[in-house]
């Protein structure tokens, strides 16, 4: 596991079954809800399994040595675009400006592989949706419908400066 930074108690690392079972069964109340939205009969840790299987990268964010969030990628039917869905603990909820301040550097990263991202973002999730805004991520106006909820499209375009690394 990679640590961020000396001082800080985040690290980046590659999450174990165990890690992902922890984040899933501590899973904040706002990620619990996108995810029985859209799929109502999956048990959450199915569904973060099932992305996990389809990421082509997944990272684990931990707090000290406890899984804090589990990000990943999954790459879309276009080349050099991907989905990128992240899933975390309600210590996320409780640290939430430690969470954002670590979650740019990691898109960052995530994005040197695959120069655009588009999602999906609930509308009632303010979290995510305030999220993916500080991240980067531009909305398109139009609401879609996709289970019970609607959600916007949300695309976020490498920049200049990260195309060119990602091309090293």
């Amino acid at each position: 596991m990679s640590r961020k930074s000396k001082a800080s108690k985040l690290a980046f690392g590659v999450p174990t079954v165990q890690d992902i079972e922890f984040v899933t069964e501590n899973i904040r109340q706002s990620d619990r809800d996108d995810i029985s939205g859209i799929w109502p009969d999956m048990s959450v840790f199915e569904v973060v399994m099932r992305d996990v299987e389809k990421s082509k990268l997944v990272y684990g964010l931990y707090f000290g040595d406890i899984p804090y969030a589990v990000f990943g990628v999954i790459p879309a039917s276009v080349s050099s675009v991907g989905i990128p869905w992240v899933v975390g603990t309600k210590s996320v909820d409780r640290n939430a400006l430690t969470f954002v301040r670590a979650s740019r550097s990691l898109v960052e990263m995530l994005q040197m592989s695959f120069p655009i991202f588009e999602t999906f973002v609930c509308t009632q999730n303010s979290k995510s949706i305030h999220w993916h805004r500080w991240c980067g991520f531009k909305y398109e106006n139009e609401k879609i419908k996709i289970g019970r909820d609607y959600y916007y499209r949300a695309t976020r375009v490498a920049t200049e400066k990260l195309s060119k690394r990602g091309d090293k």
